[in-house]
């Protein structure tokens, strides 16, 4: 059985919302819920929330670092894109999202849970009609309006939304933040870095996407891209053309090739 939890990230004021799918074909909750205790926070009663400010709440920072082991170690992510509108658009486009996915990717696992956190449908019943419009390509069990407390995964795809929420914004021009780059990072660990390559640098790997071209096709480095556009990456045909085009700027395609 393989897990997919889905979170979002609201942005009203650039106009866009962005759901993440996290998948892990183990469930995530122990090690999450260790990584929780590590942190100091009791897994049930505390969750990790993205939207914290990190600088003022050092349990949550700890967390954080915990949770984007478990991600780079054991999950796939996929994105979903969809214009920040109140009749609550993303729940449905991340339907499709996930089809795409189901259609694209080869799972160990040929059947899923796939757990929603609350709010992506305006009611249980309209979430319930839609996924039955939709017919996945793989076997799936559907848990909507899920609480992250308990289900501990929404927790994960709680900060990859975010994260790459703050990606696309800082595409749109929304956002301009420094970081330090940090010890095992490859960069002096004082230089300062753009906090959009410090994700991006934590996320690139982790997307659902094609396979890499053959080595021998390779004019450069630089052709070590793969397609996410094309499995990993759902926009919703409504978001207006700036907001596709810095979508497919910032998740159409990942380069993996060496960055130091």
């Amino acid at each position: 059985m393989g897990f997919f939890h889905f979170d979002e990230s609201l942005h009203p004021e650039a106009q866009f919302a962005l759901g993440a799918f996290v998948y892990s074909e183990e469930s995530l909750d122990a090690t999450i819920s260790e990584a929780l205790y590590q942190s100091g926070l009791i897994p049930g009663v505390d969750e990790f929330k993205s939207g914290i400010r990190m600088d003022r709440n050092p349990k949550q920072a700890h967390a954080r670092q915990l949770l984007k082991s478990i991600l780079h170690e054991r999950c796939g992510i996929g994105v979903v894109v969809a214009p920040d509108i109140q009749s609550q658009l993303l729940g449905h486009e991340a339907l499709y999202g996930l089809d795409k996915i189901l259609s694209t990717i080869s799972f160990r696992s040929k059947s899923h849970d796939i757990f929603f956190d609350q709010g992506l449908f305006p009611h249980l019943f309209v979430g319930q009609q839609a996924i039955e419009v939709v017919s996945f390509a793989q076997s799936c069990r559907f848990h909507l309006e899920q609480d992250s407390k308990r289900f501990l995964g929404l927790q994960v795809a709680d900060l990859v939304a975010h994260m790459c929420a703050t990606m696309l914004l800082a595409d749109l021009g929304l956002v301009r933040k420094t970081v330090k780059a940090g010890d095992n990072s490859g960069y002096d660990p004082d230089s300062d870095i753009e906090l959009e390559f410090e994700l991006w640098a934590t996320l690139r790997r982790r997307f659902f996407a094609a396979p890499p071209p053959p080595v021998d096709s390779w004019k450069s480095q630089l052709d070590y891209q793969v397609d996410v556009e094309s499995r990993g990456l759902h926009i919703a045909q409504s978001c207006d053309p700036r907001l596709r085009d810095s979508a497919l700027a910032r998740f159409g395609k990942m380069y993996l090739g060496c960055i130091h």
